[in-house]
């Protein structure tokens, strides 16, 4: 037999597991401790030897800790007062309201269409079973009666491959909360592959986390990692159009090989290296004899030569 699990209230000292003998009264676990914020669920275990312990849950973000020193810690790092934050403002953008009828389980695709390539069409896409429909009506459909729409763009967008997919957006993201966006995007690369960038984007802060990792250490911390950054276009406005719209700038450099450019020389080096030649003509003037030039003696540059022969020497020996 496994544990056998109890809901109840735990009193204050309950802070690590305990042995209670059967005959012994546990209404005394079921006051609330005053550290405990209201509406937290805790949930009490008893062994078959008798052993008690005790887990708390955030009702906010399902974190679960086993000690009032964790709970406090969790409190302190005000991690709730950020998911309660992410969910407020993506409650309030375009995106997220315009979607609310979208199911967990699918996701926006965007791909590049028209004659000219110049414009872009949202598909929806069922994760689990590959289903892509057009349009609201055309999900609800399959929601409620199974029936499979065609995606007729009138042959301005191929969907018969990854060539032409700009990005793939989940509005809700697993692990993160409501109102996050999670964004996989597409770009060609020189070998004629396919690369794939994920992006977790906070309704409240703008900030868009590289991984899920640093999107979850910004929820728990409130630190902002050096890679994150804000979009000139966000997420919810970049997408939020209807069925196709004209191929927005910050897109077409996905649809395209970028060769890194030739890197030209600083003006640093560019100098560094003038002054080497300059040195190099006022040394072969004081050999034949010219004082005219530079900023030193005729004597210090004698030196210098000198010790330059000498340094010579010794390599070619």
């Amino acid at each position: 037999m496994g544990d056998k699990p109890m809901t109840m209230k735990s009193d204050e000292e309950a802070k690590y597991p305990t042995n209670l003998d059967e005959e012994e009264d546990i209404d005394a676990l079921a006051e609330p401790p005053d550290w405990l914020p209201d509406g937290w669920i805790m949930e009490v275990y008893r062994t078959e030897d008798g052993t008690i312990t005790r887990y708390y849950t955030s009702p906010i973000s399902n974190y679960t800790f086993t000690s009032k020193a964790e709970v406090l810690e969790y409190l302190f790092s005000r991690t709730d007062d950020r998911i309660l934050e992410s969910k407020e403002y993506g409650a309030e953008s375009t995106l997220q309201r315009q979607r609310e009828w979208l199911p967990k389980g699918w996701v926006m695709e965007i791909r590049a269409g028209g004659e000219k390539t110049d414009k872009m069409y949202k598909f929806y896409v069922h994760s689990i079973t590959g289903v892509r429909l057009l349009s609201k009506q055309d999900v609800l459909l399959y929601i409620n009666e199974a029936i499979v729409s065609g995606c007729d763009t009138h042959g301005q967008c191929d969907i018969s491959s990854e060539d032409n997919i700009l990005a793939k957006v989940d509005l809700w993201p697993s692990g993160l909360p409501e109102g996050w966006v999670k964004e996989l995007v597409f770009r060609k690369t020189k070998e004629g592959l396919m690369r794939k960038d994920r992006y977790f984007t906070d309704p409240a802060s703008s900030y868009t986390f590289r991984t899920l990792k640093s999107a979850l250490s910004f929820l728990e911390t409130g630190k902002i990692p050096r890679r994150a950054f804000i979009q000139k276009t966000s997420v919810h406005d970049l997408y939020s159009f209807e069925i196709s719209t004209d191929l927005h700038e910050s897109l077409r450099t996905r649809l395209t090989v970028n060769e890194k450019p030739h890197q030209e020389r600083t003006r640093s080096s560019q100098s560094s290296r003038a002054s080497k030649i300059e040195c190099d003509r006022t040394i072969d003037h004081l050999k034949d004899g010219d004082t005219s030039s530079g900023s030193g003696s005729p004597n210090e540059f004698e030196e210098e030569n000198i010790r330059s022969k000498k340094t010579a020497g010794k390599k070619s020996n």
